[in-house]
């Protein structure tokens, strides 16, 4: 309670086709993660979705003009005195095209799964709130 806390924007892309969801399989993490991430300063959160999309799976996409859902996390590393506020905003997206884009070092695996076989608790802990309400 006492800790500054600095602010984390992030965003995140819902792309779902034929009752499918693709997401991304990170390196950091064992759990899946939908594709996104923080926003660079002074981005606006549609354009910086479509840089993260494009930078994690090589798809472009469209982006709607408003979030899905909102949520936010408090978080940090006492060894390393960080701490942070993370406000997550959730976007359904639109595949316009795949590009031949090397995927960043990020994203270990791109994933497509029929939303009825995946469980909130599959993903990061950051984004399950979101995904108790999607599936």
């Amino acid at each position: 309670k006492n800790n500054k806390y600095n602010w984390r924007p992030a965003v995140y892309g819902v792309l779902i086709k034929n009752n499918k969801l693709l997401f991304i399989q990170p390196c950091w993490d064992k759990k899946f993660s939908l594709p996104g991430g923080s926003m660079n300063l002074g981005e606006d959160p549609r354009t910086s979705l479509k840089r993260e999309f494009l930078e994690e799976t090589g798809n472009k996409v469209d982006v709607d003009k408003n979030p899905l859902f909102v949520d936010t996390h408090l978080y940090g590393d006492p060894d390393k005195n960080q701490y942070f506020q993370r406000i997550s905003l959730y976007y359904k997206v639109k595949l316009i095209s795949k590009t031949n884009k090397n995927i960043d070092e990020e994203t270990t695996e791109i994933i497509w799964k029929e939303l009825k076989k995946l469980k909130p608790n599959d993903f990061t802990y950051f984004q399950q709130n979101f995904l108790k309400t999607l599936l």
